[in-house]
């Protein structure tokens, strides 16, 4: 027999790797020996392998194979998290090329696209797995929103909602206005971008004095709810403790709040307070009852709310308040300004803070007894300094 000088990958792994499948050889059944089970990580189902799948899988490879040559019953159980977001747009975009709008569809019909996108182009990361010779028992391959998992959800959820830890309430989240959904902090990339600061005069109400507030996002002065300033900056010293401002264009009347939140240093030290769509200003708004006004639609156009402007694009609108701030001679000045703006992971839009309802886990009673399993090295973690 001759064994060739190289070696040849595509002659020796496929051969083998079908050999294992055909006996079966990783799979698992529950028996007298000493039960030794890893659950892959899920990867999205619209995923590609990158290297830290690469490293991740590679380690839980030979954690099993090493299991299964101690004489353990060894599990890899294998499978991929259904990347709503992400599915959500690949089924989109197709749609779409389709000549389907997806408004168009109700749940039920855009979730039948969505399970014949996956079936036909979902799992190819578990393929790419099966060539790196994987030893999953792929019998027991699991996907999150399949019936079984899907039924799980659903009976944990409601479970916890009858023991009063699941609650809903509106909250500030990171909104992505393409895909109409909230985002993770995990989801929002930070960009450096340039636009511009806008210099816009708030006339104190019963006088002909005005107060100048700097904003990069002069869009929102139609939710202003509030101007603060620093009680302790001398600059504002001759405000009277009642003063009012009204908003320029949407002439709405708006008290003056003091709080040290405000930096006396940047800018003119004077804040507009837009408690529906900044994180920092909903927080205001909370300590002061401040009015939250919500201008955007979910798709990121203008809402009737204020009655101006109805219909328009965000970013389209901000070009034109600036010409009518101008026009109206509420625009001092605007300078060139860079900053870091948050961008979603998903499809690339600038995410914008906005109140929406979620639903939220009480983790107080939950954390406690994994905390103390922690303290008292019931549960170990690797490493040791993660304690």
């Amino acid at each position: 027999m001759q064994i060739a000088d190289k070696y040849a990958p595509q002659q020796i792994e496929s051969k083998w790797y079908d050999y294992w499948m055909e006996h079966r050889l990783f799979h698992s059944e529950p028996d007298e020996r000493e039960p030794y089970t890893i659950v892959i990580p899920p990867p999205n189902v619209t995923g590609m392998l990158h290297m830290g799948h690469m490293l991740n899988n590679t380690l839980q490879d030979v954690l099993v194979r090493r299991a299964r040559m101690q004489g353990k019953n060894a599990c890899w159980v294998p499978g991929t998290d259904h990347a709503s977001i992400a599915t959500e747009a690949k089924v989109v975009a197709k749609l779409k090329a389709e000549g389907i709008e997806k408004s168009s569809l109700s749940r039920e019909e855009f979730l039948r696209h969505a399970w014949d996108w996956k079936e036909k182009y979902g799992g190819v990361i578990l393929q790419q797995l099966r060539k790196l010779g994987a030893s999953c028992d792929w019998e027991r391959t699991c996907f999150t929103m399949d019936e079984a998992r899907t039924e799980s959800v659903l009976r944990v959820f409601c479970d916890l909602y009858e023991k009063g830890l699941i609650y809903r309430g509106v909250r500030m989240v990171n909104w992505d206005p393409s895909a109409q959904t909230a985002l993770s902090d995990e989801e929002v990339v930070f960009k450096e971008s340039h636009g511009k600061l806008y210099y816009l005069r708030y006339r104190v109400e019963g006088t002909d004095r005005t107060i100048i507030v700097a904003t990069t996002r002069p869009e929102t002065i139609l939710g202003d709810t509030a101007l603060c300033v620093n009680p302790d900056d001398e600059r504002y010293a001759w405000l009277p403790e009642d003063a009012r401002v009204i908003v320029p264009l949407v002439g709405r009347s708006v008290p003056v709040i003091r709080d040290t939140y405000v930096d006396i240093a940047f800018g003119t030290g004077a804040l507009k307070v837009t408690p529906a769509h900044d994180v920092n200003d909903y927080m205001l708004g909370e300590k002061y009852g401040l009015e939250s006004i919500d201008i955007f639609n979910d798709d990121g156009t203008i809402n009737d709310k204020v009655g101006l402007y109805a219909g328009m694009e965000r970013f389209a609108l901000r070009k034109q308040i600036e010409k009518d701030l101008d026009a109206a001679g509420l625009l001092e000045k605007t300078e060139d300004y860079t900053n870091n703006v948050g961008y979603s992971e998903r499809t690339g839009v600038a995410i914008e803070p906005k109140l929406s309802i979620q639903w939220f886990l009480s983790m107080e009673k939950l954390a406690g007894p994994a905390t103390r399993a922690v303290l008292e090295d019931e549960i170990k973690l690797v490493p040791e300094k993660y304690k």
